[in-house]
């Protein structure tokens, strides 16, 4: 009797998988922007928003801190 044995994935496995993939591109990129495009863009959209206000409250703070008179914690003297 003869034992078959499997080694690895066949080129019918990736051309399906190739073919899934560039359908799944194909209905992305024609679906109109309400769809799941839409979700993605407005979630970038509002993740990109959040990083520069906290890039600007970040920014003001550090103002703030080397207007006092008191250096910030971070900072360290060494001497020789």
């Amino acid at each position: 009797m003869y034992k078959i044995k499997k080694r690895g994935q066949s080129t019918v496995e990736y051309v399906l998988l190739v073919a899934a993939v560039i359908a799944v591109m194909i209905a992305f990129t024609t679906q109109p922007k309400s769809g799941v495009q839409g979700q993605l863009n407005s979630t970038l959209n509002q993740a990109y928003s959040t990083v520069g206000d906290m890039t600007e409250r970040l920014a003001n703070s550090e103002q703030a801190s080397n207007g006092a008179s008191n250096p910030p914690p971070y900072t360290v003297n060494v001497n020789p």
